[in-house]
């Protein structure tokens, strides 16, 4: 008999926000990470490059698990369109926040890859061989 435990799949989406009243740019990215019964999510002005720089985020209001599965969609009150540009998974629990920093491996554009959102924004790292 195997001593595998099967780990549960958890989610995350990358999210193109444009004609938001409250960006001066017109366009954000909202990153959500599935977490029990809503999405921890963060505003990011740009995205995310492996190994890149830091992308400024700020920590918003959490969402509700469906944004997980939309592709588009037109946002009440004349909020803008959000359009779904990446999703993955991670394998491990959501980790307790310390602060507001988080550090978490996911796949993105199939890889593994470190994820750090700390004081100095977000940013993605690749796996270290």
């Amino acid at each position: 008999m195997s001593n595998l435990v099967k780990k549960k799949v958890y989610r995350w989406v990358l999210l193109k926000h444009i004609g938001s009243p409250e960006d001066i740019n017109g366009i954000h990215f909202d990153l959500l990470l599935e977490d029990k019964e809503f999405c921890r999510t963060w505003r990011l002005t740009d995205i995310p490059l492996v190994d890149g720089p830091y992308v400024d985020s700020v920590c918003i209001a959490p969402h509700k698990l469906y944004w997980l599965d939309i592709e588009e969609k037109v946002i009440s009150a004349n909020r803008g369109v959000a359009t779904r540009i990446k999703q993955g998974i991670f394998l491990q629990s959501f980790p307790s926040v310390e602060g507001s920093s988080i550090n978490l491996s996911l796949i993105w554009d199939k890889l593994e890859v470190d994820l750090v959102i700390d004081e100095n924004g977000c940013r993605i790292f690749s796996k270290k061989k």
